[in-house]
């Protein structure tokens, strides 16, 4: 078994047995982890108590639910979960202005991209409903009812100016039509402004994302991707 920078390499041996064989004998797992007794039940004990494995009534090993998600993202070579990118929504708020369709656009007052302008976001949390989720943060951001609706996701991968990779996400666009302009309360990570498309786009720093979203709303596109190049002191 190779040595790994993260979870022990014998609680990785314990987990891939178990993630691939189910159940097994306490023999069947010390041999897969060649390590010897007492340090193999120091491992499963540690394993046992953070809940990720159990041992049934007939004596045999095996994953609770827990530890059968936590296996299944262990990269077994790092003992680190794997990485996988963020699920997060954009909130677009459209009303009119003398006939012409105006958005409740966002400036980023907090790290990463402080100042940056764009379409406001937010994370989706663990299950919740994109739906009840994007409703939840609109109102949290801006003090606005509403009634979001899926318009399609769009991915975005910022990479540095070497090409290496700095954040990869899911966003769901959030839609929401009002009959008018409301008032957005004050929000300490950013600040609201309704703004045309036009407006919006000559605003600096501008996320680079945000054309691609408005793309994506005047299309029946369900689904794109892009990628943003970022310099250090830009991101």
């Amino acid at each position: 078994m190779k040595s790994v920078d993260g979870l022990h390499r014998d609680k990785v041996a314990i987990l891939y047995a178990l993630r691939h064989e189910s159940r097994a004998r306490y023999s069947e797992l010390l041999r897969e982890t060649d390590s010897e007794s007492d340090t193999f039940k120091f491992h499963i004990r540690k394993l046992a108590k953070v809940g990720y494995v159990r041992k049934a009534d007939d004596g045999l090993y095996e994953l609770t639910a827990v530890g059968k998600e936590f296996a299944n993202r262990l990269d077994e070579q790092t003992g680190h979960e794997l990485v996988q990118p963020k699920t997060s929504m954009l909130l677009v708020l459209e009303a009119h202005r003398d006939s012409m369709p105006v958005y409740l656009v966002h400036q980023r007052l907090r790290e990463p991209f402080y100042g940056y302008w764009g379409i406001a976001s937010g994370p989706v949390p663990r299950g919740v409903p994109v739906q009840t989720a994007a409703a939840h943060e609109i109102t949290k951001q801006t003090g606005i009812e509403s009634q979001p609706v899926h318009r399609g996701i769009l991915r975005v991968t910022d990479i540095d100016d070497q090409g290496e990779l700095l954040e990869d996400k899911f966003f769901h666009i959030m839609h929401v039509q009002l009959d008018n302009q409301l008032q957005a309360h004050e929000w300490q990570s950013g600040r609201s402004e309704w703004l045309t498309r036009e407006e919006l786009l000559h605003k600096s720093p501008l996320f680079p994302s945000t054309e691609q979203t408005f793309e994506m709303l005047a299309s029946t596109a369900m689904y794109n991707e892009v990628v943003c190049r970022y310099t250090d002191k830009e991101y």
